[in-house]
């Protein structure tokens, strides 16, 4: 009886142990599978890792399409195994997709990377394996050595034209965004001066040279920092509306110049007079003096909440784009000078191109800010659909009623000005406001250019907005009308040809 107790006690021993080992070899092997599946990838491309280079030319790197499916970069094999990046897209998609080489990514190359180089895999694991398995637990995982692809929401021909309306001259150089008001998608992204990727080697030392506002690397329509100008009366509009009982009512004298008493006097353009108007009329000829004076009526703090609302003093960061910081100072009242230049774009307010694009795309949407993305999906190397990108709200930035009272305000502003171009912008049921900024141009030797930048940013159709677009032309001069005549064209070629 003893012996038997004896033997059931050793055979459960037997038993756990025999469950123990199992499952400590079931573990060890699922560890080693786990590693070459997942960690692999992730361990090479860790800065220092001298194999990072092999390990990422192990898989052929995924294409980048625009939303159409035309190739705007992709890898080819090379003779020697190794692989070439084309860039198909050329200088006109240079700042937004950026570049990759054997030590440097940028751009949406580098926000992607891991999903451009990771691949897809499969086990396979049976009875007639099984052996096999135990020798050597990564002989099941069967890789197809080709990364995923990134379809963008990039349209190419709307991508050219604007690269084309640009040049690259100081005085027709700037940025250009177009958006889909409804969703976000970033639908061209443009930058002049810029450069071809694929002559990077031979170009690279020559370009590096330049800095500030010549340097070509940097997206300057998403990164760098200008005075907004005039656009920014929308905000000023906004706030003015939202905390002026009866403002819209309100007659006010513009005699050409406001006197402050912290600083210097603010002219109009020009030194126009408008005399008796009322704030429909202030935003269509764009009175300095009105909407300085709303500002020192409103205080800084009003304006800069309307301002973060856009996303103004915060860190951005959207499926595809990094975004630069746009910055406002609520100065107070006793700086009424400062304050008073805030509400007309000027001062210290600075933002970029994509930030006001957002301002355009909001009131176009009746006050909804959707955030804006590059990416519209992610497919497998067969063309199988991965992952998808949907319409994200951002932000409420208005409500409805007061973002309709803006939007009728930037379509009185085309349907009541004598310019030839807002005849055509009118033609197309179009809106918007032009802008005229004193700023700096920062040359590459440091020293800074003084320069009068030409804004626009506007929509069209009025009644169902299909584009909101945003451009800066570096030094081209006061009224808008370089930035109005280039937005006018590009939103006249999409509402006809989309």
């Amino acid at each position: 009886m003893r012996d038997e107790k004896r033997k059931i006690a050793l055979n459960k021993n037997i038993k756990i142990i025999s469950g123990v080992i199992l499952t400590l070899f079931i573990a060890i092997m699922g560890y080693m599978l786990y590693f070459q599946a997942v960690l692999a990838e992730d361990i090479a491309a860790r800065p220092g890792n001298v194999r990072a280079a092999v390990e990422r030319n192990r898989v052929l790197r995924g294409t980048i399409y625009d939303r159409n499916g035309s190739i705007l970069s992709k890898s080819e094999r090379q003779d020697n195994e190794s692989q070439k990046r084309i860039y198909q897209g050329g200088a006109p998609f240079a700042q937004a997709l950026g570049y990759a080489t054997k030590s440097v990514v940028t751009g949406l190359e580098n926000i992607m990377d891991k999903t451009l180089v990771t691949d897809e895999f499969e086990m396979n694991i049976s009875r007639n394996n099984f052996l096999e398995v135990l020798k050597d637990p990564t002989s099941i995982i069967h890789r197809t050595k080709v990364g995923n692809n990134v379809i963008t929401t990039l349209d190419t021909e709307l991508q050219k034209k604007a690269y084309e309306l640009l040049g690259d001259a100081l005085g027709s150089s700037g940025s250009i965004v177009a958006l889909n008001p409804k969703t976000g998608e970033v639908l061209a992204m443009v930058n002049r001066p810029s450069y071809d990727p694929n002559n990077l080697d031979q170009i690279y030392e020559e370009l590096n040279k330049k800095g500030g506002d010549e340097g070509v690397f940097v997206n300057k329509a998403a990164r760098s920092r200008y005075a907004p100008g005039s656009t920014f009366k929308i905000i000023t509009l906004i706030a003015a509306l939202e905390n002026i009982d009866g403002v819209e009512e309100r007659i006010f004298e513009d005699k050409g110049k406001l006197d402050v008493k912290a600083g210097v006097a603010i002219p109009n353009v020009n030194g126009n007079i408008y005399g008796r108007i009322n704030l429909e009329e202030a935003f269509s000829v764009s009175s300095n003096v009105v909407f300085g004076g709303l500002a020192i009526e409103l205080g800084g703090d009003k304006l800069a909440d309307v301002a973060s609302r856009f996303g103004f003093n915060k860190e951005l960061s959207f499926k595809g784009i990094n975004i630069g910081n746009s910055t406002i100072t609520p100065h107070s009242k006793n700086d009424d000078g400062l304050l008073a230049q805030t509400g007309i774009g000027q001062g210290e307010v600075g933002t970029n191109p994509l930030q006001m694009a957002m301002v355009a795309a909001a009131i176009a949407n009746d006050g909804r800010l959707m955030s804006p993305r590059l990416i519209n999906a992610v497919q497998r190397y067969d063309g199988t659909t991965k992952e998808t990108y949907e319409p994200e709200l951002y932000q409420t930035v208005a409500n409805i009623g007061t973002a309709q009272t803006v939007k009728a305000y930037m379509k009185n502003n085309v349907d009541s000005s004598k310019s030839d171009v807002m005849k055509v912008l009118s033609g197309i049921r179009g809106a918007g406001k032009t802008g005229t900024a004193q700023d700096k141009y920062v040359l590459t030797s440091g020293e800074e250019k003084a320069v009068i930048n030409s804004w626009f940013v506007g929509f069209a159709p009025f009644e169902d907005p299909e584009i909101a677009i945003s451009v800066v032309v570096l030094d081209g001069g006061s009224g808008g009308g370089k930035a109005a005549a280039i937005a006018t064209e590009l939103m006249k070629w999409y509402t006809e040809n989309r």
